[in-house]
C-alpha cells in the first residue's frame, strides 16, 4: 500500500534527522512524490505577533515569502481561517468554492496563484493544548485521495514533532511506555492504516474492543487523536 509505505520510510528517517535541514529535505521529497512543489509549516502566532519568528519549514517561493510576511496576511487568510474551524485537512480549491470571501481573502488567493499556488492542501496540527501549527503544500492542481490526506496529516505532525525536538522546545516526557500485545497489534495495524473495524475482523475482536485499545494507546502516549499516536508511536521507537 502506498500509503503506508510512504509513512513508514518518513517517520523512520524524520525521527533520525539531526537537523531541520534534514527534516526539510525529507517533507521535499515525500510531498513532491505526491506531485507538490512548494511547502511550508508555522506555528501559529498571536495577532501581535510577526509570523515570521514562527515559521519551521519554508519552501514557499522567496517573492511570495515576502509578500506574505510583509503584508502580514496570516491572520486574513482565508485558507487559515477555513482550516481552522474545519479541524481536519482541506484542499483549497474544494475548501473555498461557494465561499463568500473578503476582498483581501481573494486578493491574498490571486497574489498566491501568481506565485504558483495555484491549488493546495493545508493540515492543521493540534496538540493536547489547540491548534500549535499549519503544514502548507501547493501547486498548479490539485487532485488527492482521502487516504493521502490523511497520509499527509501525520506526515505533518511527525514533522512538527521533530523539529521541536531539534529545537528543545517540546515538553513531552520520554517515558517508558508498557503496552499489552493485543494494543501492540492494533497499532500496527492502524499505522498501516486500517480502521477500528478492519482491525476487529483481521484481530478477530469486537470494533468496540479495538477502539477501547486505541484509545488506551492514545492516553499513554498522551496523543490527541489517531494522526498524533502514529507519530508519537515512531518518535517513540514503538514502530519501525
Amino acid at each position: 500500500m502506498l500509503s503506508a509505505s510512504l509513512l513508514l520510510q518518513f517517520c523512520e528517517a524524520c525521527t533520525a534527522a539531526r537537523s531541520p535541514a534534514e527534516v526539510s529535505a525529507l517533507v521535499e521529497r515525500v510531498t513532491a512524490s505526491l506531485g507538490f512543489e512548494r511547502f511550508a509549516m508555522a506555528g501559529y502566532p498571536l495577532p501581535h505577533e510577526s509570523l515570521e519568528a514562527y515559521f519551521l519549514l519554508n519552501g514557499w517561493s522567496p517573492g511570495w515569502f515576502k509578500v506574505y510576511v510583509e503584508k502580514n496576511y496570516f491572520f486574513s487568510d482565508p485558507i487559515v481561517n477555513l482550516v481552522r474551524r474545519a479541524d481536519r485537512t482541506i484542499v483549497w480549491s474544494e475548501a473555498i468554492r461557494g465561499q463568500a470571501l473578503s476582498s483581501k481573502g481573494r486578493k491574498i488567493m490571486r497574489e498566491a496563484a501568481d506565485f504558483g499556488l495555484v491549488d493546495g492542501v493545508t493540515v492543521p496540527i493540534f496538540s493536547r493544548c489547540g491548534l500549535v501549527g499549519l503544514f502548507s503544500l501547493a501547486g498548479r492542481q490539485v487532485s488527492l485521495s482521502v487516504a493521502h490526506r490523511d497520509l499527509l496529516r501525520i506526515i505533518a505532525i511527525c514533522a512538527h514533532t521533530r523539529l521541536q525536538d531539534l529545537r528543545g522546545t517540546n515538553d513531552k516526557k520520554m517515558t517508558d511506555v508498557m503496552i499489552t500485545p493485543s494494543e501492540s497489534e492494533c497499532l500496527a495495524w492502524c499505522v498501516a492504516g486500517k480502521t477500528a473495524k478492519e482491525i476487529g475482523s483481521l484481530m478477530r475482536r469486537s470494533e468496540r474492543t479495538v477502539e477501547t485499545h486505541l484509545a488506551n494507546l492514545q492516553r499513554k502516549l498522551d496523543a490527541g487523536n489517531r494522526a498524533q499516536l502514529i507519530a508519537e508511536a515512531f518518535r517513540r521507537g514503538l514502530q519501525r
